[in-house]
């Protein structure tokens, strides 16, 4: 019995341990009724990925832009203004889902979904009218945010008043709230539970509950 709650014990604190490392954030979306694609629900805390020492190392990305002709949203974009075109590399141990772009202070694009703490917001990926998500440079999965791949992703009409580009993503928060900023927008995004740990967990939680039930039976 000692040995099974020092097993449950480990395991709790390695799952919070996991999480402490991380730069979370509170997260309140919305989506905007005919604009590009629906913003789907996002959880009120995401972890966000950026590209300075501020970010732990868990977080951390890299990130490159140029500019573009491709259209991820047409019916938005102008033909007068040059999309932008960020890569952007995960540098971490850790695979990513629902990867989220959002606006900052002074910043803006036109295939943004909806908003994210009042800020525009697009999802980036490959499905509906609004298809930011462009290549994913060395993962296995698709929309799965690989340890060491790059994604190349569309911006509309990308700007900026500060002299920042898309790829300077270097503070935490949404909005980024420094002066002088080093944030032009921000990446937000769900981790992806490494399977040993899920597995462990899981199976400390089965055993709980069936001991649990044991002791309810007896």
């Amino acid at each position: 019995m000692k040995s099974f709650n020092l097993l449950l014990t480990t395991t709790v604190i390695s799952a919070m341990a996991m999480q402490a490392s991380a730069s979370p954030v509170a997260v309140t979306s919305a989506d905007l009724v005919n604009h590009c694609d629906v913003l789907a629900p996002l959880p009120n805390i995401m972890d966000e990925l950026g590209t300075s020492v501020a970010f732990p190392a868990d977080e951390f990305i890299t990130a490159v832009t140029t500019f573009n002709n491709t259209d991820a949203c047409p019916h938005s974009s102008s033909p007068l203004i040059p999309n932008v075109l960020l890569s952007i590399t995960n540098q971490t141990t850790v695979s990513f889902t629902d990867l989220h772009y959002v606006s900052d202070f002074g910043s803006g694009f036109t295939n943004f979904d909806g908003v994210i703490n009042g800020f525009e917001a697009v999802r980036l990926d490959n499905v509906g009218i609004n298809r930011p998500l462009i290549a994913e440079i060395g993962g296995v999965q698709p929309l799965v945010f690989e340890p060491g791949e790059t994604w190349q992703v569309i911006l509309d009409d990308w700007s900026t008043g500060s002299g920042l580009t898309a790829a300077d993503l270097g503070s935490i928060g949404i909005p980024s709230g420094l002066l002088p900023d080093i944030s032009s927008g921000s990446i937000v995004a769900i981790p992806v539970p490494e399977p040993a740990s899920a597995s462990l967990f899981a199976c400390v939680a089965a055993a709980s509950l069936s001991r649990f039930r044991g002791r309810l039976s007896s």
